[in-house]
């Protein structure tokens, strides 16, 4: 019998999985029960992991306690890239110096990939050289804890990458600025890799601003309006 703790583990990640692909818009009711329904496991597991999905900004709980995936409005997302500037700043500055060849061979391969705006895959290479980017810089700052809310703060934007992330001429600037945060990386100048990280997100920001703002909710944005035969499977 698999334990509680394993299946809100499955659940939790299927349902983050579900947020960040877009699949669970925001402004989605996430009923306990018809996602215990459709992914075949008790309702204990679905509120633990809906409670850790609060925890971690993806989704909101009423007072009726009902959970809704978070709608970030311009107020909202303002806060959370300035506090992306702050941590990844303060990252990037920390990683000078201990990114290994291995990680700038990685990045310029990805780089190379994201390099063609007319390739049939250049979104997802682009988003792919994006995360690992920043996934790096974190990682190699040297403090766990910096890494766990960078990368708390990085889902959160991802609610909104997939309407941003259709402009290639955005995609265009974001990895020219890519290759500038890589440049100074690469020359050991810790100030200038703080710089260029802080003017790319202060200009993601602005992006976000103008074309990520979530909508007003649909009044039948329901889970399960029209269910789906999902179950949570042992690992």
């Amino acid at each position: 019998m698999i334990e509680v703790s394993q299946l809100y583990h499955q659940v939790y990640k299927h349902l983050v999985n579900e947020i960040l692909a877009g699949r669970l818009p925001p402004g989605r009711i996430l009923r306990e029960t018809i996602l215990a329904a459709q992914l075949k496991v008790s309702r204990t597991p679905i509120r633990e992991a809906l409670r850790k999905l609060a925890a971690d900004g993806l989704v909101e709980i009423s007072p009726n306690r009902s959970a809704v995936v978070r709608r970030l409005g311009a107020e909202q997302l303002g806060h959370i890239y300035q506090v992306r500037e702050a941590l990844e700043g303060m990252a990037t500055e920390l990683a000078c110096g201990h990114l290994t060849a291995a990680d700038f061979t990685s990045l310029d391969r990805l780089a190379t990939a994201a390099e063609d705006a007319a390739q049939p895959n250049y979104r997802t290479a682009c988003h792919r050289f994006d995360v690992e980017l920043h996934r790096l810089v974190a990682s190699r700052a040297g403090n766990p804890i910096l890494a766990k809310e960078i990368e708390k703060f990085h889902d959160l934007v991802q609610l909104v990458r997939e309407r941003t992330a259709s402009y290639n001429e955005m995609l265009a600037l974001a990895y020219r600025q890519h290759l500038e945060i890589i440049a100074a990386l690469k020359a050991g100048d810790g100030a200038a890799a703080r710089k260029a990280m802080i003017e790319h997100i202060r200009s993601s920001c602005e992006v976000a601003l103008r074309h990520g703002v979530d909508p007003p909710p649909a009044l039948d944005a329901v889970i399960g309006e029209s269910p789906r035969k999902n179950r949570v499977e042992p690992e």
